[in-house]
């Protein structure tokens, strides 16, 4: 859809990160998200601690005047600047399950706003031949990849594995080209820039699921349709983000993210980037060293927005259809007290009131005929006094007992010198002495793990794990489940 003159004009009046760039206290505003989100490299932070820091950065600046003409440039408190920039979409505000204060966190359009800030900012080089060269790929593999002609498609691969055969007979030859420092800077550059904007597209996905949810919420208050109807248009909402291209590489780059042989496989990359010369002093302020642990955190929050999105509505509906019972209980009460009122003096006409709707009419005829319960006959095996010294009451006092703290000392084990492990390795490494039991247990410390991101659960796929019994091998499915080291 070509962008009009209108248009224009209301995005550039209404989007938060044109607006949060527009504000007289953009500055304070960028300052402060980016030495508290980006520098510190946390997603998330507690209220106590977002009010400190900003109450520092406040101190700071209007106690030094910095490009202030008065002596107070910011005269009001931290927490209120925090409420302001959260009603404003800059910020957002959101109690986690059992927390005792509010959770803070940048918005889709505060990413956005510092990223612009930061190319506005850039005095790097610009490197072009490096992403002329990403394109001219990007391009290839597009061309490659939807081709129908299989002549045309042996060819481009013959043509690829003469390239192949040509490097390797110059490494035979001892001939080993490599990038220079300049290509070196330019492509680690372009790949930080790339991995950055991945936060960005996760915390859209994130806006899209919310805003399903507050259309949903509008939908039920503004409509009198039955719960039924208004639940089917949400959940179609959700399957249509999930199926559209946005909901599918979503998907796709999660199972990316979780296959441990190819985060194996970067993490040995870039121990060999960082290790070249000139770069070691790089990986403290590098993102990709810690690239892999905040998109597993970001992809995370976006699986639990979704989980929320439908606990949210379910409770939402519990409590309409809570008042819907109290009004109802309240209409009768006004029937009943009328009823009450006109006792003594009934209406004189014939018809004095109606009834909309038809008439829902139960005939006697339309009943089934009674039929006596059958009897007992205990005349052949009369009953005899049993012995209660014979009943065998073992098993009730050898119940599977699974001490949790040794379930969570053998995942700690586990875990030393790897970043993940699932339920499933968990098994195979220390197989369950008490069955199913000790593979709830897991999965229950599992659950407990994820609120504080050091686990993740996949509703989506599954692992079958067996284990043994005295009755032989039993297989179990769980949901995906992996654990991650602190």
């Amino acid at each position: 859809m070509s962008q009009t003159h209108d248009s224009t004009a209301h995005l550039l009046r209404e989007h938060p990160a044109v607006r949060l760039l527009r504000k007289d206290s953009a500055p304070l505003i960028i300052t402060f998200f980016k030495n508290t989100f980006h520098e510190a490299r946390k997603a998330q932070f507690g209220s106590r601690e977002l009010t400190t820091r900003l109450t520092d950065l406040l101190f700071v600046i209007n106690d030094s005047g910095q490009g202030a003409d008065n002596d107070t440039r910011y005269p009001r408190p931290a927490r209120e600047y925090l409420e302001t920039w959260t009603d404003e979409n800059f910020l957002r505000q959101f109690y986690e399950r059992d927390a005792d204060e509010a959770t803070f966190e940048l918005t889709a359009a505060g990413e956005q706003a510092l990223q612009w800030f930061a190319e506005l900012g850039k005095s790097e080089f610009v490197g072009a031949e490096s992403r002329l060269r990403q394109v001219f790929e990007q391009i290839r593999q597009l061309a490659e990849n939807t081709t129908e002609d299989v002549d045309a498609r042996r060819q481009q691969l013959l043509e690829r594995r003469a390239a192949i055969d040509t490097q390797l007979a110059a490494l035979d030859r001892g001939e080993l080209a490599t990038l220079g420092e300049t290509g070196i800077r330019e492509r680690l550059q372009d790949i930080e820039e790339t991995s950055r904007r991945l936060l960005y597209d996760f915390r859209t996905i994130e806006d899209n699921f919310r805003r399903l949810n507050a259309r949903a919420r509008q939908e039920l208050m503004a409509h009198h349709a039955s719960r039924g109807d208004a639940l089917t248009t949400i959940f179609d909402g959700r399957a249509e983000i999930l199926d559209s291209d946005q909901g599918r590489t979503f998907r796709g780059f999660w199972e990316f993210l979780m296959d441990e042989r190819r985060r194996d496989e970067q993490e040995a990359y870039l121990q060999q980037i960082f290790d070249l010369p000139g770069l070691a002093e790089r990986r403290a302020t590098s993102f990709l060293p810690r690239m892999e642990s905040a998109l597993v955190d970001a992809g995370n929050r976006v699986n639990r927005t979704t989980d929320r999105l439908v606990e949210q509505l379910r409770r939402f509906v519990q409590t309409r259809a809570y008042a819907d019972n109290q009004r109802i209980t309240s209409l009768i009460s006004d029937i009943e007290k009328l009823a009450g009122e006109v006792k003594t003096d009934p209406p004189k006409q014939h018809r004095f009131t109606t009834i909309a709707g038809l008439a829902n009419i139960n005939l006697p005829m339309d009943r089934s005929l009674y039929e006596p319960p059958a009897r007992l006959d205990l005349t052949g095996n009369r009953p005899v006094a049993g012995d209660a010294d014979a009943v065998v009451t073992d098993a009730l006092f050898e119940q599977e007992y699974v001490d949790v703290r040794e379930l969570k000392d053998r995942i700690k084990k586990l875990l030393r010198n790897r970043r993940q492990i699932s339920l499933g390795e968990i098994a195979e490494a220390i197989p369950p002495r008490r069955g199913l039991t000790e593979l709830i247990a897991y999965f229950g410390i599992a659950t407990q793990y994820e609120t504080k991101n050091r686990a993740v659960i996949s509703a989506g796929r599954e692992e079958t794990i067996a284990y043994a019994t005295p009755h032989g091998e039993r297989v179990a499915t769980f949901p995906e489940t992996l654990f991650l080291n602190e």
